[in-house]
């Protein structure tokens, strides 16, 4: 387990729009992010935090999993021994056409 004095910030949904804003502006504040997205598609911002000469993981997390949750958390807590900030910006999102009911 990497013990860490910087703070963690864990963000879901961090490859795109607001979370991947929210990730960079954490990375920017000097946390340890852990960006998680489906599919490992965070893996561009994490690049980029890195790049910049930040610290950053990608793990790959679909909320719609329900055992996908702790098993990251299990992951993070492993490997940092802490979450100082979470974010929530995952979504699921559900539409109908009006005209097909």
């Amino acid at each position: 387990m990497e013990q860490t004095t910087k703070r963690v910030a864990w963000v879901t949904g961090a490859s795109r729009g607001i979370g991947r804003a929210i990730t960079l502006k954490l990375a920017g504040a000097g946390f340890v992010v852990v960006a998680s997205a489906r599919s490992n598609n965070a893996d561009a911002v994490v690049d980029e935090i890195n790049g910049e000469g930040g610290k950053a993981v990608a793990l790959s997390l679909d909320v719609t999993d329900s055992e996908s949750i702790p098993n990251v958390a299990k992951t993070v807590m492993g490997q940092f021994g802490r979450i100082d900030v979470l974010v929530n910006n995952a979504c699921l999102l559900y539409t109908s056409d009006a005209a097909d009911e």
